[in-house]
């Protein structure tokens, strides 16, 4: 029986059972959801708004919305210290007690990307806060429901009083004068002003209703009579707020229930905005909810048998769906629900890494989306946002990593989907991205940048291993796309050839034998002796030889690694004494410990996990990658809270510092810790096509996930034991392959047992491969690439050929290394055409 028709049977009886019992569906969002107790930073949201909270207080530091143009509600003066300040304020009075302040203190929560509801207990009464977002419409829902937990009927008054000054976006301009309208349940609050693009923010009620409204916030107090109203004039504006005040009496356990509906529109929408929000916000939120859930759970598969791994595989691509807004007519990937009101094409591209293995809709939606904003010259958008009345592109200079990580994911789209069709639209902006990012390539075949490794401030012209890594692979993965495409072909040897002399150049000349490292060099020609986390992806793309690559990941695991956190950004931590040298900007480096100086990214721990996973040392990195990637292992982490991050805090020294998170919903975050995950369990994709080195922990019994092969969704299974594979079946048809080939037939799985080989397979090969058989002793592949590349390909066998042929002719330039279980064949040769046949014959 198949491993699908046993999921399918299996689920089939569940659900049976299910009916039969009485029992309801699992509820996804209970499942999808943490619940915590302690300090923590929080960033939820939807396409329309998005939150900010500090120190687990119900109260936000930040109400971010999209719409109509990017605009916020933060009365922060400085970025370090941003959480002193709350965009409201709440009272609370029980009968004749004074008033008291509510909603600042840290509570306990229950958290998803896509909502947080608070709980609060006190003395004679408790506080419930949710906030939840909608799917259509440019609003968030608030509900605070306050309960009488004492033992006699009480007159409660609520009194809220949101600041509704806003900001615009990039510049952070206040806007502190405006009019409003008000009726007997809301207050519009109207800004007259180009740069927030005479937006409205909205408070509308849809729970119990207010006996007091008022906007003018030189008249904040508690009225004398119900039902009045107290709103700002045209023709005198004033600085804004939105105050309600509710009143009601309360028995034993009975509860008030505040609903208000905040949003953000244009002026001629508010109101028809919210008579259809009062009607239908609950749809709204149900919507959106559902919408990211089943992105989380039913699109695709990530089943590994770890129940703390296969949730936070879960909550990080819910992540990746909840982290997109609305950005001038289009929903758009977006680093945070509420920092950053900014698209950026890096975040976006390297959150395509992992999602081309399980959604290629989105990969080529984005690439889309880069290629609609790039100029009349072809060059890709670095980002794209709303800036002082206008949207303003900021495009990709030839320093700009962009232009390699665009070729990169589009050669990645292109192995995933054989989109042909798709990818020859693209290649003209891919040619002038490749031409761009040469353009900084000098004569010594080293890339030279202003930065150091992959940061974005700093001003310092020097050879760099990080760029000249990434150009390298850059230039593999054009060469592939160019071959597929039959494009610009007259190139490909000379891209081939140079590429092998900027890896020539790499090693001879950023190689340091002292340091066992890549490093960089300043203009002045003096050594850079910093350890930098971007020198790792030449073990990921394998540009080392094996000595120095372990050399590499053993000095970055004894200088740089921290194990209960991950992987400083940079060692030493002393950039604070480089600014004036390196041309940095006030403090923007950061402390020590802290931000770009020796803080820890999520992509550095990326690179290292994959670093370790190239060098063979995959219980390493499956152990690196739960503790310091992982939603828990970043929970049960010093200073742990529910986050998939942009920047933790390395400071060691410091336990109140040590471990904690800025940004804790980062979009890289999550997307990085599913692509460890796929190169953990044996995806492995290389300059020509894919192929699986499965892999299951000493514990695992078996692992399932999504992988999308020819543009179709397969269900790849491994089970078994051992570091080989024993045999491969496609839909219980056994294949002599662990290279996928460029087309393959309309397959639902592949089954992978582990263990000593049945018969010969291809483990790898440096080319496309187009068929491979094995039939009575030949295995036969047939591979296509471009005349004169070098190609290296491996075979695993139980036994050692008789004789190989390459197009026909008998070949001898191959070894045997002899293995336990095994052999490992291994040919070096030349394509003398772009296809060629190779047989071996056991």
């Amino acid at each position: 029986m198949s491993r699908i028709l046993k999921l399918v049977l299996i689920n089939i009886f569940m659900f049976a059972m299910m009916v039969n019992c009485g029992l309801k569906k699992p509820d996804l969002h209970q499942k999808l959801a943490v619940q915590y107790t302690g300090d923590a930073k929080l960033e939820v949201g939807g396409p329309y708004v998005g939150v900010e909270f500090h120190n687990s207080c119900m109260i936000p530091q930040r109400i971010s919305f999209f719409y109509p143009v990017a605009n916020s509600i933060d009365h922060s003066r400085d970025y370090w210290t941003r959480d002193s300040s709350f965009v409201a304020e709440w009272y609370l009075k029980i009968g004749d007690n004074p008033a008291v302040s509510i909603g600042r203190d840290a509570s306990e929560f229950e958290l998803t990307p896509y909502s947080v509801v608070f709980n609060h207990a006190y003395r004679n009464y408790s506080v419930k806060t949710g906030y939840r977002f909608c799917k259509d419409k440019p609003a968030m829902v608030l509900n605070i429901t306050i309960t009488n937990e004492s033992e006699k009927t009480e007159e409660f008054q609520l009194d809220t009083r949101l600041w509704a000054s806003i900001r615009t976006c990039h510049t952070f301009r206040p806007i502190e004068q405006a009019w409003t309208d008000l009726d007997s349940s809301t207050i519009y609050t109207h800004f007259d002003d180009s740069d927030a693009d005479f937006a409205d923010v909205f408070v509308a009620n849809a729970g119990d209703l207010p006996t007091y409204l008022n906007s003018q916030i030189d008249n904040l107090y508690t009225p004398q009579r119900e039902d009045e109203r107290k709103g700002i004039s045209k023709d005198k504006l004033e600085k804004p707020v939105s105050q309600f005040i509710y009143q009601k009496r309360l028995k034993p356990g009975e509860t008030m229930n505040i609903v208000q509906i905040i949003g953000s529109s244009k002026g001629n929408e508010s109101r028809s905005l919210v008579s259809y929000l009062k009607n239908n916000y609950r749809a709204e939120i149900t919507n959106y909810e559902k919408y990211v859930i089943d992105k989380a759970y039913t699109h695709s598969i990530m089943a590994t048998g770890c129940p703390k791994t296969d949730h936070s595989v879960a909550y990080a691509k819910a992540v990746m769906v909840a982290n997109a807004h609305y950005l001038d007519g289009e929903i758009v990937p977006m680093p945070c629900p509420a920092e950053y009101n900014f698209y950026f094409t890096h975040d976006v591209l390297v959150t395509d890494l992992a999602a081309v293995n399980y959604d290629l809709d989105r990969v080529k939606r984005d690439l889309d989306y880069i290629t609609r904003h790039a100029n009349e010259e072809n060059i890709i958008p670095h980002a794209y946002y709303w800036k002082d009345g206008k949207y303003v592109t900021e495009y990709a200079s030839s320093d700009n990593w962009n232009n390699f990580w665009f070729i990169i994911v589009s050669a990645a789209y292109l192995r995933h989907s054989n989109d042909v069709q798709f990818l020859s639209r693209l290649y003209p902006y891919l040619k002038i991205s490749m031409e761009n990012a040469l353009k900084t390539l000098e004569d010594d075949n080293l890339m030279w940048s202003y930065r150091p490794d992959w940061w974005d401030i700093g001003h310092n012209y020097g050879p760099r291993s990080y760029m000249t890594i990434l150009a390298i692979k850059t230039l593999r993965d054009y060469i592939f796309l160019s071959t597929v495409l039959e494009k610009n072909l007259d190139r490909v040897q000379d891209y081939a050839s140079l590429a092998e002399d900027m890896q020539s150049a790499l090693i001879e000349k950023l190689w340091n034998d002292d340091m066992n490292y890549l490093v960089n060099y300043h203009n002045d020609g003096s050594l850079d002796e910093h350890y930098y986390i971007g020198s790792l992806l030449a073990a990921h793309y394998g540009l080392l030889d094996g000595e120095k690559q372990n050399k590499l990941v053993q000095t970055a695991t004894s200088k740089m690694v921290d194990k209960k956190v991950g992987i400083y950004n940079a060692f030493p931590m002393d950039f604070e004494q480089w600014g004036d040298f390196m041309k940095f900007v006030g403090n923007e480096a950061g402390a020590k410990y802290y931000y770009f100086n020796g803080g820890i990214w999520p992509q550095g721990n990326a690179w290292y996990a994959m670093a370790l996973i190239a060098n063979g040392e995959k219980e390493t990195a499956a152990e690196f990658i739960s503790n310091t990637m992982s939603l828990h292992g970043v929970m049960e982490g010093p200073n742990g809270q529910p986050a998939y991050y942009e920047v933790r805090n390395a400071n060691k020294d410091d336990l109140s510092e040590y471990g904690t998170v800025d940004k804790p919903q980062f979009l890289w975050a999550g997307a990085w810790y599913i692509n460890c995950l796929y190169q953990l369990y044996g995806v492995v994709e290389n300059d020509w096509n894919i192929a699986l080195d499965p892999f299951l922990e000493h514990d695992q019994k078996e692992c399932d996930f999504t992988l999308y092969v020819d543009g179709k969704p397969l269900l790849v299974s491994i089970e078994g034991q051992g570091g080989v594979i024993k045999e491969i079946c496609y839909d219980d048809k056994t294949i002599a392959s662990a290279v996928f080939p460029e087309s393959i037939a309309d397959i639902k799985e592949v089954d992978i047992q582990l263990g000593k080989p049945k018969h010969p397979y291809l483990y790898s090969t440096d080319a496309i491969l187009k068929s491979c058989r094995f039939n009575k002793g030949r295995l036969t592949l047939s591979l296509k690439a471009f005349p004169g590349h070098s190609n290296k390909t491996n075979i695993l066998s139980p036994t050692t050929p008789k004789r190989i042929t390459l197009d026909g002719v008998g070949y001898q330039n191959w070894t045997v290394i002899e293995h336990n279980d095994y052999k490992e064949i291994q040919l070096n040769f030349i394509h003398r055409n772009a296809d060629c046949d190779l047989v071996l014959e056991f």
